[in-house]
């Protein structure tokens, strides 16, 4: 019978190791110099030569200064130079950030003068007795939109679709344009719709707090859409005041109703309509008094206000809205 199973170890013999199977990784562990290399090291050590001269050769210092100045110098080429375009550029930003905070100033000034003019001249006619000039002063400040209204009346938000699939076009006019993103709201379809709302009896009206009056004009500057020459931002909010009860009614039997109904059926643009007992339209601080003469029997002071088509306006003096304080 055979005495042990064919490789195990014989009697005596010395237990094999648990890492006998990785000698090459042992080796590197133990002797991580290659034996030519430490075979020539301890020649210069048994010829009386300094084990190791590499960090004192000149070489290796003059190699050194050499790359690190060729970083430095990598390094600054990286930089990008200020071109005369890059600092044209900056200059016309903070001309422009300067010339709006001067614009922004000049409008708060003015907002403080008409106040101040108002006050005056409500005293001034208070004291000469003149009651029921003043009335009819506060009444064509209303409707002609110099001053802000409150009142009853519609809230109608408008934003473009939620996915915009098709390619931003060139054309003046998206519409024409079949490559043009049929999603996006475009100026003509604010004025349709105002127009709509003015036909439905709409008194007074502001798209993002900017006050339509006979003289505003909505217009479009590339992709903008400019209210008397200033920009709008997306949603476009129109508050419009009337009869709460029958405008939006009014309002979707008429053309511009129906208009907006198309876009939000066809290009998926977004309505939203939310009737309000307490709205408030700012006035239009650009409206000024540049020639007065008395009134004649037969002249009638004028009322209403367009958009910049000039399709839409009011016949009659508010009945639902009221002088903000």
């Amino acid at each position: 019978m055979s005495g042990g199973t064919s490789g195990a170890p014989g009697v005596g013999a010395p237990p094999r190791r648990v890492d006998a199977s990785m000698s090459l990784i042992n080796e590197i562990m133990q002797r991580p110099l290659d034996p030519g290399y430490a075979a020539a090291a301890d020649a210069r050590v048994q010829a009386g030569l300094p084990a190791s001269t590499g960090l004192r050769t000149p070489t290796l210092l003059v190699g050194a200064i050499l790359l690190g100045a060729l970083l430095v110098i990598g390094a600054l080429s990286l930089r990008v130079p200020a071109t005369a375009a890059s600092k044209a550029k900056q200059q016309l930003i903070t001309e422009i950030e300067s010339r709006r905070h001067n614009v922004d100033a000049q409008t708060a000034r003015v907002a403080r003068l008409r106040a101040e003019i108002d006050a005056a001249q409500a005293q001034s006619l208070q004291l000469a007795s003149q009651g029921q000039l003043l009335t009819q002063l506060r009444e064509t400040e209303l409707v002609t939109g110099a001053v802000p209204a409150t009142g009853p009346g519609l809230t109608l938000t408008i934003d473009d679709a939620k996915t915009d699939k098709n390619a931003q076009g060139n054309s003046v006019d998206p519409r024409t344009n079949a490559t043009a993103d049929q999603g996006k709201v475009i100026a003509r379809d604010l004025q349709i719709v105002v127009n709509g709302l003015w036909a439905a009896g709409a008194e007074a009206i502001s798209i993002n707090g900017q006050r339509l009056t006979s003289r505003s004009a909505i217009r479009f500057a590339g992709q903008a859409i400019l209210v008397d020459y200033r920009p709008l931002t997306r949603p476009y909010v129109i508050t419009a005041l009337g009869d709460s009860s029958s405008l939006p009614a009014e309002f979707a039997g008429t053309d511009g109703g129906s208009y907006l109904q198309s876009l939000t059926d066809n290009y998926g643009i977004r309505a939203d309509l939310k009737p309000g007992d307490r709205l408030r339209v700012p006035g239009d601080s650009s409206l000024n008094t540049r020639l007065a003469r008395p009134q004649g029997a037969g002249t009638a002071p004028a009322t209403g206000g367009a958009t910049s088509s000039g399709t839409g306006s009011s016949t009659s003096s508010p009945t639902t809205t009221e002088t903000a304080p």
